[in-house]
């Protein structure tokens, strides 16, 4: 009990790390928001197709690498989406001032 003392996981938490392992809920429109103003796309995609990218990073935010996950079906939507990820090259720190290792993160060319 004394080891949970203090410690920012949820209330009923019985593991023995002091923080909760996940990103806050407003991450991954944060990283988004960084992402999005680096896609460059002018091709008109029917309806709002969305291209899911798992997303890998250092301790200090550099990304690591990027992997398509599941294609939108549109491939240059998906092109511009992992090359604005390259282009961004660093994530921001989350709440807590840490980055996640992982992130999958869904974008749509109307969001």
């Amino acid at each position: 009990m004394q080891g949970l003392a203090g410690s920012t996981g949820s209330r009923n938490a019985t593991g023995r790390d002091l923080q909760s392992a996940g990103p806050s809920g407003s991450y991954a429109g944060r990283v988004a928001a960084r992402i999005r103003p680096n896609i460059v796309f002018t091709d008109e995609a029917a309806g709002n197709p969305s291209a899911e990218v798992e997303v890998r990073a250092a301790p200090d935010g550099t990304i690591l690498s990027r992997k398509l996950i599941k294609s939108s079906g549109v491939k240059t939507w998906d092109e511009a989406v992992l090359k604005a990820i390259d282009k961004t090259e660093r994530l921001p720190a989350d709440t807590d001032g840490r980055v996640p290792p992982a992130l999958i993160i869904s974008f749509r060319p109307r969001d």
